[in-house]
C-alpha cells in the first residue's frame, strides 16, 4: 500500500508472508512432483541392463518352446491331416485311372499305398514314398530299398509315434493274428500279424521264395520317459494271410541314405531352416517398425498374419532334424 509520507509503496508483512507461503507451498509441490518423479525413475532403475536383458532372453526363450510345444502336439496333427486329405483325394483318383506307382523308381512323396489296421485305430491312412523325417510330415513312409506291400518280399512302412498326428503310435497294440489291410495299385493285400519286436529281439523266421512280409516300424521308449520321449524303434512283423503275393515289376534300389533310415533326422532341412529363420527375423524388425510408425491396428491385422506364418514354417523346417520315427 501507498505510505502517505514517503509517497512510496510499503509492502506489509501480511503480503510478504502471504507472497512467501505461496511459493513455499509451490515449490513443495514441484518437490513432490520431482521427487514422485524420480521414486518412479528410481523404480525403473533398479533392474541393470544386464538383468532386464537376461529376463527378456528368459521370457522369449520360454514363448517360444510354448510354440513348439504346441505345434508338435496340436498344429503338426492339423498339418498332417490336411496332408492326409489331398493325399488320399490323389492316391483314390490314381487307383481308379490305374495309374499308381507300383515299382521303382516313384517320387519321393508320392502316394503308393492305404493302411487299414483297426486294433492300432488305423483306417485309411495314405503311405508315401521315402522315409526321411521331412516327408514323413505327411503321414507314413514306404522305406525305398524294399518291396512295396503285396510284393515278393519284405516291405518296411515307417510311422511316427508322437509328432504330426502319430499315426503309428498304437502299433504296439497290435497282437498275434490282427490284420492288417494294404491297397496298392496292385490290389488289396491281408497282412495277419505274426509279432511285436523290439532291437535284440530274435527276427522272424525267413520268408518262402514267394512269400510276403510287411514290417511296420515306429518308436517307443520305456521306464519314466514312456509316452513322451520315445528313443526305442518297435517293428510289427504281418505276413500275407491268403492270396497271392505280386512279382517286381522293376528292381528296388539297393540302398537308401542314412536320413531314410530308423530314427534319424534329416539334414538337408538346414538350408530352408536357415531361410525360414531369416524370414522371421525381417518379419519381427518390420512389425517393430510398423508398431512405431505406422499404427498398432495395423501391425496386428498385417504384421501378426506375417510373423506367426514365419514362426509356423521355421518351426517345421525345425522339426525335420526330429528323428523321423518320433
Amino acid at each position: 500500500m501507498a505510505d502517505p509520507t514517503t509517497g512510496g509503496n510499503v509492502v506489509t508483512a501480511t503480503d510478504t508472508t502471504s507472497t512467501s507461503t505461496g511459493t513455499d507451498n509451490a515449490d513443495v509441490e514441484t518437490g513432490a512432483a520431482s521427487g514422485g518423479g524420480s521414486v518412479t525413475e528410481e523404480r525403473r532403475s533398479t533392474l541393470s541392463p544386464s538383468v532386464r536383458f537376461v529376463l527378456v532372453t528368459v521370457i522369449v526363450l520360454g514363448a517360444l518352446a510354448l510354440w513348439f510345444l504346441l505345434y508338435a502336439a496340436l498344429f503338426s496333427r492339423m498339418q498332417e491331416h490336411s496332408a492326409q486329405g489331398r493325399l488320399y483325394n490323389k492316391f483314390r483318383s490314381e487307383l481308379a485311372q490305374e495309374t499308381s506307382p507300383i515299382g521303382a523308381p516313384i517320387p519321393p512323396g508320392q502316394p503308393v499305398a492305404l493302411i487299414d489296421a483297426p486294433h492300432a485305430d488305423i483306417s485309411k491312412l495314405v503311405v508315401v514314398e521315402g522315409t526321411t523325417s521331412e516327408i514323413m510330415r505327411n503321414g507314413p513312409g514306404h522305406l525305398s530299398d524294399s518291396p512295396l506291400p503285396g510284393q515278393v518280399g519284405t516291405s518296411y512302412i515307417f510311422g511316427r509315434s508322437e509328432m504330426f498326428g502319430g499315426p503309428f503310435g498304437r502299433i504296439t497294440h497290435l497282437k498275434r493274428g490282427d490284420t492288417v489291410t494294404v491297397t496298392t495299385g496292385q490290389g488289396v493285400f491281408p497282412y495277419r500279424v505274426q509279432d511285436v519286436r523290439h532291437p535284440g529281439d530274435p527276427l522272424p523266421a525267413p520268408l518262402a521264395s514267394n512269400g510276403s512280409r510287411l514290417t511296420l516300424v515306429s518308436s517307443t521308449s520305456g521306464g519314466w520317459r514312456g509316452g513322451w520321449a520315445p528313443d526305442q524303434v518297435v517293428y510289427v512283423d504281418a505276413v500275407l494271410a491268403h492270396g497271392r503275393a505280386s512279382g517286381l515289376p522293376a528292381p528296388v534300389p539297393s540302398s537308401v541314405g542314412h536320413s531314410s533310415t530308423a530314427m534319424q533326422d534329416d539334414p538337408k532341412a538346414l538350408v530352408p531352416l536357415i531361410f525360414w529363420l531369416e524370414g522371421l527375423i525381417a518379419a519381427v524388425v518390420a512389425a517393430l517398425w510398423s508398431w512405431r510408425h505406422w499404427g498398432r491396428l495395423q501391425t496386428w491385422m498385417v504384421g501378426l498374419p506375417l510373423v506367426l506364418a514365419m514362426l509356423w514354417g521355421a518351426t517345421g523346417a525345425l522339426a525335420a532334424f526330429l528323428p523321423n520315427l518320433v
